[in-house]
């Protein structure tokens, strides 16, 4: 058997091993491999196309290296630099003749900081009564830019809002100079009542009755109460997320609409929203970590349930806070909400990473819940 023989066999196992079957009869099989998959930033990383063409010869890669849909490739070999801390998923698409397959491997490609910082790259869990665990990830200090970009397009449905909002400008300069941590999931039921005791959904509509499902009907109020309460009998100091920290954390060191990149259409695989939750007829907010999470390991970030903010809500970003702290000053009559939600085709609208919303601090339904923080 020839050397090269020996190669495309060994291919073809780990391939269909992986479970990667072309989508068309005769047609190609995507699959890559990388010459480095961890390391601290910049990482270098030079990819390798090892699909298998089909019946017919590939004729085009389409690479998305999970740092933004701006950050492709169409070469068939691409080198790519990951300049920011975090696990990132890699697809290649190739095409020929008989159609196209793509392969994604999560977390693929992991970069972490050149220096050694508390929790780099770590979780922590706090067990909360009854051994429910909180599992929390490290957000490291850095700097973003905050707002819509110019020109943002809103999202590809049927909205009232077909352009993204001024409330989102200017965007702006935000430098996070401390590392903190974040839940990793919206929270639960489950530690909402092994913290509070109560179950504020019982009863409720629009309500999935599962423990690892978001604590919802959960006013702004409601959630200082659940930290007040989750910090004796912690000892540590949570609180809710400065929206600085929120949106922050959210785009993990993208720059896109999306924490995925600017394409609209992979939001089913990262999130419950309109179309694969209420017009599917499952109208609820789903069980946590089901959909793909961000580069830094949160999940749900976009969709599922609304999240509160510290913050006051103000109508644009004239004035904000560049150091990521709450705008707590001057005072208003609504608290920022987050994230967007799996209720109605509108709230889809919210699921970008600079996306809006508020109400007032009192409001509790179906669509609200939220994700708290830790600093060191």
């Amino acid at each position: 058997m020839s050397k090269w023989v020996l190669v495309c066999s060994l291919i073809l196992v780990v391939v269909f091993a992986a479970g990667c079957l072309p989508t068309t009869p005769g047609g190609p099989i995507a699959y890559f491999s990388a010459d480095v998959t961890s390391g601290a930033a910049p990482l270098t990383v030079q990819f390798t196309d090892l699909s298998i063409p089909g019946s017919s010869p590939i004729t085009s890669w389409y690479w998305l290296f999970g740092d933004g849909s701006k950050e492709t490739s169409t070469e068939q070999n691409p080198i790519h630099t990951y300049n920011t801390t975090g696990s990132y998923n890699v697809s290649l698409t190739v095409t020929t003749a008989n159609g196209e397959n793509t392969e994604l491997q999560q977390n693929f490609i992991n970069v972490t900081s050149s220096g050694e910082g508390e929790g780099e790259g770590e979780t922590e869990t706090v067990m909360l009564s009854g051994n429910v665990p909180l599992e929390m990830v490290w957000i490291p200090a850095g700097t973003f830019m905050m707002g819509r970009y110019p020109g943002e397009k809103a999202v590809e449905v049927k909205l009232t809002y077909g352009t993204s909002s001024a409330d989102e400008d200017p965007q702006h300069s935000v430098t996070l100079s401390s590392g903190f941590w974040m839940g990793k999931y919206e929270v639960t039921k489950a530690q909402w009542t092994a913290v509070m005791g109560t179950t504020p959904w019982s009863g409720q509509d629009f309500v999935l009755d599962d423990l690892e499902s978001p604590a919802i009907y959960i006013s702004w109020t409601d959630a200082q109460v659940f930290i007040t309460a989750l910090n004796t009998f912690t000892g540590k100091t949570f609180q809710l997320p400065s929206e600085a920290q929120w949106e922050y954390a959210c785009r993990a060191g993208t720059t896109t609409r999306f924490y995925w990149g600017d394409d609209w259409s992979y939001i089913g695989a990262y999130a419950w929203y309109f179309d694969n939750s209420a017009l599917g007829y499952q109208q609820y907010a789903h069980i946590v970590g089901t959909r793909l999470p961000n580069a830094w390991g949160l999940y749900d970030m976009s969709g599922n349930a609304f999240e509160w903010c510290q913050d006051w809500w103000h109508d644009n970003y004239t004035g904000a806070p560049t150091d990521g702290s709450a705008w707590e000053s001057p005072a208003g009559s609504n608290r920022v909400l987050r994230g967007g939600s799996w209720a109605d085709r509108e709230y889809t609208y919210f699921c970008r990473s600079a996306g809006r919303y508020s109400n007032f601090p009192g409001v509790a339904d179906y669509r609200f819940g939220f994700r708290i923080v830790r600093t060191p």
